[in-house]
């Protein structure tokens, strides 16, 4: 991926009081491809202070200090939860399943924007089905093996034919930085949805307040109907 020469610079005028203060201090740096190594190196605080780095066109922000490893001879993506038939797939099983592609206005609820980003992956409805909810699950939650990253949508936003697992970003593997191997893609949300290195996929009955929320963003990230816009 091509550095820009000129950084997106966050906007602190579109947030409520607090926000764009938190934004400023969470950031992080690189742009590695697949990483080889075994295991995860991840550490958790609350924030990282590492600076913000522009590929492609994105600010990567992390909320650890530096980017979670994985394995690709060992990584899994679990679904399970209120399903009737949990399972796991593997980075072949995942490249082997149909892929679907969108190019869709990327929004960061900071400012910045990616006017044409195409995402390849698959699509997080076929995944439910084979996992056949049970009729309590009502919301979906997401994890990252960062440790700390967490996300939710609700049954009828995760279904949406255009929401993604993405392992690939502008015809190519994700980098380490953009969530490597898997990143949920929700066109029509703030990035801020878009969680990285996704491992597992629980059906719940609610939805929950993810990382960010939790940090004061809106559940429902709906560009322009949230965060105070």
């Amino acid at each position: 991926m091509d550095t820009l020469d000129q950084r997106p610079v966050p906007q602190p005028h579109s947030f409520r009081l607090g926000r764009a203060a938190f934004l400023a201090l969470v950031a992080g740096s690189g742009a590695a491809l697949f990483a080889r190594g075994s295991g995860f190196a991840v550490s958790v605080p609350r924030i990282n202070l590492l600076g913000n780095e522009a590929v492609n066109g994105f600010t990567i922000y992390t909320v650890t200090y530096g980017y979670p490893a994985f394995n690709p001879a060992t990584y899994k993506l679990t679904v399970d939860g209120l399903v009737k038939n949990p399972f796991s797939l593997t980075i072949d099983d995942i490249v082997r399943h149909p892929a679907v592609n969108e190019t869709r206005f990327y929004q960061c609820v900071t400012g910045w924007s990616v006017p044409n980003a195409n995402w390849t992956g698959i699509r997080l409805s076929d995944l439910l089905d084979r996992a056949g909810p049970h009729p309590a699950a009502h919301a979906v939650k997401f994890y990252s093996f960062d440790g700390v990253y967490t996300e939710s949508l609700t049954m009828e936003q995760a279904r949406h034919p255009d929401v993604l697992l993405a392992y690939k970003l502008d015809h190519k593997p994700l980098a380490r930085s953009q969530g490597a191997p898997l990143r949920l893609v929700v066109p029509g949300m703030y990035g801020y949805k878009f969680i990285k290195w996704v491992n597992r996929v629980e059906l719940i009955t609610a939805p929950i307040d993810g990382y960010w929320e939790q940090n004061g963003y809106d559940r429902d990230a709906y560009i322009g109907h949230s965060n105070g816009l």
